[in-house]
């Protein structure tokens, strides 16, 4: 990736999470869930897999979410990932992970949320999830919108856990858990 490109991820990275989503418009609204999306696709943007994760030429994000959460996915669906493609696949069930490299969850009860991390601990399977809460019970990255901001919280021990790489500059914007 070029000096250039990577410059310009962090500067939009950066400049998302100062978006103000704080106005009663905009809550949990598309617009929202558009700059959530695109946040993700920056935060796999930023991430490396262990080459043992088995990707070819796309990256598949799984959304589980109700219609308005994956229908902002589809914004980013065929973007560019260094060398490969984002392929968005919008998953019904809670099943069939072993085609996922990154899983966004919207908005799962607590013990389904505590059984999926059970069920995909160890995996090269990047999961982020809209709250604080949802990267302390387990998962890696919870997107947190506090007084009109997104805060990013990784939990830094379940990310090295599953052989997963997130670049240090994505590290330096977020409040790391765990380490």
């Amino acid at each position: 990736m070029s000096k250039r490109i990577k410059k310009f991820l962090l500067l939009f990275l950066g400049l998302t999470l100062l978006v103000d989503t704080h106005s009663p418009l905009f809550a949990q609204s598309l617009e929202e869930q558009t700059v959530l999306s695109a946040l993700a696709l920056n935060i796999v943007r930023l991430t490396t897999w262990p080459t043992e994760a088995q990707m070819k030429d796309t990256i598949d994000l799984c959304v589980v979410g109700d219609n308005v959460v994956q229908q902002s996915f589809a914004d980013i669906d065929h973007k560019t990932v260094g060398n490969k493609t984002l392929q968005v696949i919008n998953l019904s069930r809670l099943r069939n992970f072993e085609q996922c490299h990154v899983l966004y969850v919207s908005d799962l009860k607590q013990a389904i949320l505590l059984q999926l991390f059970v069920e995909i601990k160890k995996r090269p399977l990047l999961t982020i999830g809209e709250s604080y809460d949802f990267a302390v019970q387990g998962g890696m990255v919870g997107m947190e919108n506090r007084d009109g901001k997104i805060t990013l919280h990784i939990n830094l021990p379940v990310v090295r856990e599953s052989n997963l790489n997130i670049s240090a500059r994505l590290l330096k914007l977020a409040k790391i858990i765990g380490n």
